[in-house]
């Protein structure tokens, strides 16, 4: 089989399941925006060249790099009309589209390939509920979903919550949603050129910092965690200047933060996941979360909310432990508990490690039984 993967947002995501597709000996073209890549690789020249040179993608994954205008440029229709003429000159079996939140064209993608060019999709649904606060606006998300949910032969969602949840919002047959879980970040680890280590009571929070990421209950828990754990310090490291300012303004006690604004390059990221004792995951709301698959990669334990599809990566006690959202006391208790008690906390990291062993060899199988159902659903509409 061959499959034309395109992820246009999240490069990480592209390149792992690109690999693990690889892995099974499936053939595999991934399409991808240039300017997302070339800031992924720090690379603006060379930014396929860069990605095989630094070993994210193995020489067998055929990488097509595009660029699109800007959402509301008509000239992008143009761009996605020869994307989807390349997709098929290249040959491919299925699409495979991983989607972010309102990205209209790449709806559009998806009516070019079933419509014009007699391709099955398979679309993953990264989040099924529209965000507030976001752009484009909720009520955009939500069409440009369901355009999606109309124009493709199978839906993804990375947890069962989603799954009934895509079934929910946009009234789509069980039988055309599938399941596949959300697979370990192990591009992250690929970026490692020198091994840190781990800098005692270190709290990692990473991402994108808007207001549903809870990062503002994670600075309210501070005084509470160094009052047991003096020598904890809490890194903030993400893109959001607005949330990130306000939740500033709540900081008592500025020495023990470390913050990182704006992007943050693929090394600095494994050496910041390297130098965490614990990795933070305070989110009022979520679907997955790559942030949780990026610190298993490293063998670190999270502190998680029960939000979303969190519970079904977060086996508490085990690999982490849960906490309800918004509650700073409950947040401060669990990541205190694991920073008094290293015994705990590595015996959490080596669980980690062993689920992204094990949960790295379903990925391929989920995501191919995906796939031979779009070519069933396809072949019989």
């Amino acid at each position: 089989m061959h499959v034309g993967l395109l992820s246009f947002t999240d490069v990480d995501y592209g390149f792992d399941l690109a690999n693990a597709l690889c892995e099974a000996h499936i053939s595999v073209s991934l399409y991808m925006s240039r300017s997302h890549t070339s800031n992924a690789v720090n690379s603006p020249d060379r930014p396929a060249e860069r990605s095989y040179e630094l070993g994210l993608l193995p020489p067998a994954v055929r990488l097509h790099l595009y660029q699109l205008p800007r959402m509301r440029d008509p000239r992008s229709f143009a761009g996605v009309r020869r994307l989807s003429q390349s997709m098929r000159d290249t040959g491919i079996d299925v699409a495979h589209i991983i989607m972010g939140g309102g990205e209209i064209w790449l709806a559009v993608l998806t009516y070019l390939l079933r419509k014009s060019h007699d391709i099955p999709v398979a679309t993953t649904m990264l989040d099924p509920r529209p965000k507030p606060g976001e752009y484009p606006p909720p009520f955009v998300q939500s069409v440009v979903n369901k355009l999606f949910t109309y124009w493709s032969d199978v839906i993804i969602a990375n947890g069962r919550t989603e799954v009934d949840l895509v079934q929910k919002l946009y009234r789509v047959p069980g039988s055309q949603v599938c399941c596949v879980q959300l697979g370990p970040r192990t591009t992250a680890a690929r970026w490692a050129t020198r091994t840190v280590p781990e800098e005692p009571g270190t709290i990692l929070f990473l991402g994108r910092i808007r207001s549903n990421k809870g990062l503002e209950y994670l600075v309210r828990a501070q005084p509470i965690i160094t009052r047991h754990v003096p020598h904890a310090r809490i890194v903030i490291a993400g893109r959001g200047e607005d949330e990130l300012e306000r939740c500033r303004q709540m900081i008592q006690d500025g020495t023990r933060f470390e913050i990182h604004h704006g992007w943050i390059p693929g090394d600095v990221v494994t050496e910041l996941f390297q130098r965490a004792s614990l990795v933070v995951l305070p989110y009022t709301s979520a679907s997955t979360s790559g942030i949780l698959m990026t610190a298993y990669v490293f063998g670190k334990p999270v502190v998680a909310t029960r939000v979303g599809s969190l519970p079904e990566y977060v086996e508490d006690g085990v690999t982490g432990l849960l906490v309800p959202p918004a509650d700073v006391e409950q947040l401060a208790d669990a990541i205190v508990q694991l920073l008094s008690d290293d015994a705990l906390r590595h015996r959490m990291g080596e669980n980690a490690t062993r689920w992204v062993d094990e949960e790295q060899k379903k990925i391929a199988e989920q995501s191919l039984r995906a796939y031979e159902k779009a070519i069933s659903i396809h072949q019989n509409a």
